[in-house]
């Protein structure tokens, strides 16, 4: 068995990870104030991408973790810049049919539903059900998620949102959708994201919501804890980068390891589990400017039958337990936690106690 899974870790049977899963954020090297393609070049040569802001939770932590890393409050470079296309299917198909009454989007996006049979704009970060399609088979789900998750929800297991091209399928989307209201895939943004992420977050500063006439403002800095239009052309300004295909999320409700576990799985990617030395420093990095302490739920669990530690379904290679010695039978138990007032380590808990717990979000990408 030690044998086993010396090579199931070391690799030979499988696959070297050496890219960031968990999302981390940081400053690129050597850069003291440049124009934002510049910016974009810097965090592209560490793998990343200027940041995106996702939803409030992830706005108030990145302005917790710039007060606490910069010296001094200056505007940086975020992702956020404006285009040409206004409307878009989330398939990539051209708009050449619409029944939209929106025109203008202001600064924020608005995605398309199918309420009562009458297409209706709203605010993304709503819940809804949604539709969603395969080919030309079109399925409404009946659970309600935000615009991004049941974009996310209908690539995994269908194959996108439901794009409306005629008269014909108009009428068919809407003989499915059963007087309900639910997502279709039409999205209205005249501003994106580098990296493509989905993401509805728009906290303008209200001054930027004037079009100066001596100057296009077609990009965006993070200033004052709110999102700024600002020249792309203006120097002086500071990058800032992440990497990683999966959020940190921060649950703050006490729940037995089961109860975290479903929690995670019914309205997120999972429960957060840890590959390697770069999802841990993600991990710390979250929870050292979170506002929740104590001890953490992660994925970690030790099997019954062999006593071995795994992930939901794979196994533990990297790990940081407490004094660094792993938890093994008959005197472990069987859940795992992470402990923000122990360093961050790892240790073992009874599965039955009641903790806050981390879940992970994969980023949707548009």
């Amino acid at each position: 068995m030690a044998l086993f899974l010396f090579l199931l870790c070391s690799g030979l049977f499988h696959f070297a990870f050496t890219s960031q899963r968990l999302r981390i954020l940081y400053f690129p090297k050597g850069d003291t104030g440049v124009a934002w393609n510049e910016s974009l070049v810097n965090c592209a040569l560490e793998n990343g991408s200027p940041v995106t802001l996702y939803d409030q939770e992830d706005a108030d932590f990145t302005s917790k973790f710039l007060k606490s890393e910069l010296s001094r409050q200056k505007p940086l470079w975020l992702g956020l810049n404006k285009r040409q296309r206004n409307h878009t299917w989330s398939d990539g198909v051209n708009v050449s049919f619409s029944k939209s009454s929106v025109n203008e989007t202001e600064g924020k996006p608005i995605c398309e539903a199918i309420d009562n049979n009458t297409w209706t704009g709203h605010n993304c970060s709503e819940e809804k059900y949604f539709m969603c399609s395969n080919g030309s088979s079109y399925t409404l789900i009946t659970e309600e998620k935000s615009w991004c998750q049941a974009l996310k929800h209908c690539r995994t297991y269908y194959k996108d949102l439901v794009s409306i091209l005629n008269e014909i399928q108009n009428d068919e989307v809407i003989g499915k959708g059963h007087n309900t209201s639910f997502w279709i895939g039409l999205l209205h943004d005249d501003w994106k994201w580098h990296d493509n992420g989905c993401s509805s977050y728009r906290d303008w500063m209200k001054k930027t919501q004037s079009h100066s006439i001596e100057e296009e403002k077609h990009c965006t800095v993070y200033q004052g804890a709110q999102l700024n239009q600002m020249s792309c052309t203006r120097d002086a300004k500071t990058g800032f980068c992440s990497k990683g295909t999966m959020r940190i999320i921060v649950i703050n409700k006490n729940l037995t390891w089961e109860g975290a576990f479903d929690y995670c799985q019914k309205h997120h990617s999972g429960p957060l589990w840890i590959e390697d030395e770069g999802d841990q420093k993600a991990v710390e990095q979250w929870l050292t400017h979170s506002n929740v302490n104590g001890s953490f739920w992660i994925a970690l669990r030790q099997t019954h039958v062999f006593g071995f530690w795994i992930w939901r379904d794979s196994q533990v290679c990297y790990n940081n337990w407490k004094d660094g010695t792993v938890p093994v039978p008959p005197s472990s138990n069987l859940c795992g936690v992470i402990d923000k007032t122990e360093n961050y380590k790892w240790r073992d808990e009874e599965c039955l106690l009641e903790h806050p717990f981390l879940c992970e979000e994969e980023i949707v990408i548009l």
